[in-house]
This record gives C-alpha cells, structure tokens and sequence, in this order.
C-alpha cells in the first residue's frame, strides 16, 4: 500500500511540473520548489510509517477477537499458543444386583465427582513442530502414589470431608510434521481409530508414534510405548499398528481399519500386575487384532454416525481358572472375542446415542478398557447397554445424561465373585473453555 500510495504522489507531483516550469521565474524559485517537494516528501513518508503501525495494530486485534484463546508470545521459535480446558461435575449413582442378596448390606453407592482439565499447545508453523502438554485431576489408586490411567475423576470428600482433590500430568508431548507424515514422542492422546470399549478415553500413551495420511485416504499408524516398568530396570514394551481408509461419498463419510496390538512377556511375567495375577504366564499373552468402522451421514435435520469394532485376544491360552477373570468357570481360549455396535445422532444442540458391548472375559486387556462400563463387576467378562442424552445449551456449557445396564457375560458365582449385574446413572454438567 506505502508503494502505491508513493506511486500516486510521485505522478501527480510529475504531472504539475510543467505547469512550474511554465509560470517561469516570476512566480517562485527552482530551490524553493525543491524545498517545499522535500517537505512534502518527508510529511508523506511519515504518514505511511503510521499507516503501517496502525495497519499491524488492527491485525493484531481482529485476530485476537477472532480467537480469544489464543496467545501470541514474543518469540520467533513460536508462533502461537493455544490454552483450552474443561470442567465438569458429575451425580452418580450405582446400584447392584448381587447373586444373595442377603449378604449385600447397602446395594447403592451414590457420589459427585469433578474432573478439571487444563492444556496449552504451543506451534511452530515454520518449523512444523507442535508441543503440548496437560494438567487433570485424579485420586491416587496405586501403592506408589500414582493414579489410574483410566480415570481423570476426582470424587468428593472421598477419605476426609472437603478433602482436595489432586492435579496431575495429563499429558506431554511434542509433535513433528513433515510432508504426510508425523511423528509424536511423549505421553500422548490416543492416535487410533477406535470405540470407547477397547481403550479408556482417558488413557495416555506414553513412547513414540509414526502416521502417515491426509484427512481423506490411506492412512497407517504404528507406535512403541512404555507399558510398564517392571522391578525397576525393565521397561515392558506395547507395540501397535493399524492400517485403514478414511473417504467419503457424496454426504456420507467413512472410516475403516485394522489393529493389532502386543504387550511384550515381561509384562505377562509382571507380578504387580494385579488384572494378569491369575494366568499362566508360560502359556498367555496378549496379541490383540481388532477391525473398526464408522460411517456418517445426514438424514433430514439429523446427523447420524453408525459403527462397529470387533477384536480378539490371539494369545489367550491356559487351563480352566487360569484368566483375567478370578474363578472364571472357561479356558481362556474360550472367552476371547468382543465386539461394540452403536448409533449416535445430532439434532440441532441436542445429542442421542445407544450402545451394546460384549467384552469376554480374555479379550482384550483389562487394565485400560472403558472404566465405567463394567464398574462393580469387573474389567472383563461383562456385557450390556450404553444410552446417552445430551442437550448443548450454549457452545460452551452442556448437560448429559449416562444409563449403563450391564451384566457378567459368563454368568457364575464364587467368593470373590458376587454380583451378577449392575445400573450406573450419571448425570453430567460440563463447561469448556
């Protein structure tokens, strides 16, 4: 704009020289013409100098009022960083449906809890790098202090009254971009397609992960990660791939895939490893293949997505009590698919969805599957219903309601197995920002 403006100036000042030239000495000097064009040309350099500044200043604002959330740093190595988090309070209330009924003497367990989260992202677009990193809530569960990589909840005067609850490290990453490909190392989110069954939402994969795709098309992801430290020197290894296609047609979206996941025998041989104490290590391990896929597609004023994800555990082996599951009646080969079919619908601010999972008992690892689903009966060896309602009433602020009816899938009876079903409600109000 400074350019064009001096082009304009520069003819229109050449335009009336001739004029000059021609009014002759009477009526000023050449010098005294030459003096007042400085003058003018110094006036109008100024002048685009605070068109300039006031240009960068507008900038600066429209792209701040644009995006509230995000923070530009001082510093060229980051172009900007970007703050977001959650809160929410939850009612629950869990009741059980026990095999003698005589022996239960409070069926029901009803609590709040809150969940805060906390993350910022820092870019580099000239660079292409992206580090993240997360603060949530928890409550220690472990014998060392830590907490449970399946929950985020904190849950109300818990041990004393008006307790605290604690915040942790949710997540930290850094992310590295070249071409179609990218590379994350850190503790991360999940970078797989998959349900909620398979995986917790809440659980973070700590180690390294390659990708390669675009938003529609082929697309591969592969990654080693830290499973667990074993007595101290051994880091027990989880190694995953998954290889799918993303498209779409006409209205309709899709996404198919295909997983496979293994836990290194140090793991199996953990003996901390209280879901795995009851198998025999010289004969079962986890080998878990998986397929998944989702399609979505508009139908009148709703949108709908409809999926499907099936996986079995290849390496469950041994004798009859010899599972996941104490007590569990079967072989372990005997119990070691699962599979999750559901529908989810959007209707203007309001969202609907249903579910029916069937997690045999050696499925699948149950340490990082959906925690809620199974609460008071076990990781594995269940089955039954997700409903879901919820209602947006701002872009913000939402309320969802949660009915979880589920039951064991190999239905038996022993001392430390004694309820045969359970309804979880949960009442959700949440505010991100």
């Amino acid at each position: 704009m400074r350019k064009m403006l001096l082009a304009v100036a520069v003819l229109t000042i050449g335009a009336g020289l001739p004029t000059l030239a021609h009014a002759g000495v009477g009526a000023e000097s050449q010098d005294e013409i030459r003096q007042e064009l400085d003058s003018l040309r110094q006036k109008m350099n100024s002048q685009m100098g605070r068109i300039e500044e006031l240009e960068g200043k507008l900038k600066k604002q429209e792209e701040a009022g644009a995006s509230p959330s995000k923070v530009t740093l001082a510093n060229e190595f980051i172009d900007q960083l970007t703050l977001k988090g959650d809160l929410r309070v939850r009612y629950e209330r869990r009741a059980l449906d026990y095999y003698d009924q005589a022996n239960a003497s409070d069926v029901n367990r009803d609590r709040w809890r809150t969940r805060f989260r906390l993350g910022g992202v820092w870019e580099n677009k000239a660079e292409n790098w992206e580090v993240g990193a997360g603060l949530a809530t928890g409550e220690a569960a472990n014998a060392d202090g830590s907490h449970l990589a399946t929950s985020t909840n904190g849950t109300w005067s818990k041990s004393s009254p008006f307790q605290s609850n604690d915040i942790w490290l949710d997540y930290a990453y850094a992310a590295h971009k070249w071409q179609d490909f990218k590379f994350t190392i850190g503790q991360q989110f999940n970078p797989y397609e998959t349900s909620w069954v398979l995986w917790d939402s809440d659980v973070r994969l700590a180690g390294l992960t390659a990708q390669y795709g675009k938003k529609e098309g082929a697309f591969v992801t592969v990654g080693g990660y830290d499973a667990k430290l074993v007595n101290d020197d051994n880091s027990a290894m989880l190694y995953v791939g998954q290889a799918g296609y993303r498209g779409k047609v006409s209205s309709v979206g899709y996404t198919v895939a295909a997983g496979y996941q293994k836990y290194d025998q140090s793991f199996i041989n953990d003996k901390a490893n209280t879901a795995l104490n009851n198998i025999d290590p010289t004969k079962y391990a986890l080998e878990i293949g998986d397929l998944y896929g989702k399609v979505s597609f508009p139908v009148a004023a709703a949108n709908l997505s409809l999926y499907g994800h099936i996986w079995k555990n290849f390496g469950a082996d041994g004798a009859v009590g010899q599972s996941q599951v104490k007590d569990f009646p079967k072989q372990p080969g005997d119990a070691d698919v699962g599979w999750v079919v559901g529908i989810d619908a959007k209707i203007d601010k309001v969202r609907l969805g249903y579910a029916y999972a069937v997690v045999e008992a050696d499925s699948l690892y149950g340490g990082l599957t959906d925690s809620d689903f199974g609460d008071g009966i076990s990781t594995t060896n269940k089955k039954g219903h997700r409903v879901q309602a919820g209602y947006d009433f701002t872009k913000n602020w939402a309320a969802d309601f949660t009915w979880l009816n589920y039951k064991q899938d190999e239905r038996f009876y022993s001392a430390n197995n004694k309820v045969d079903s359970v309804n979880l409600l949960q009442f959700d109000v949440n505010y991100k920002f």
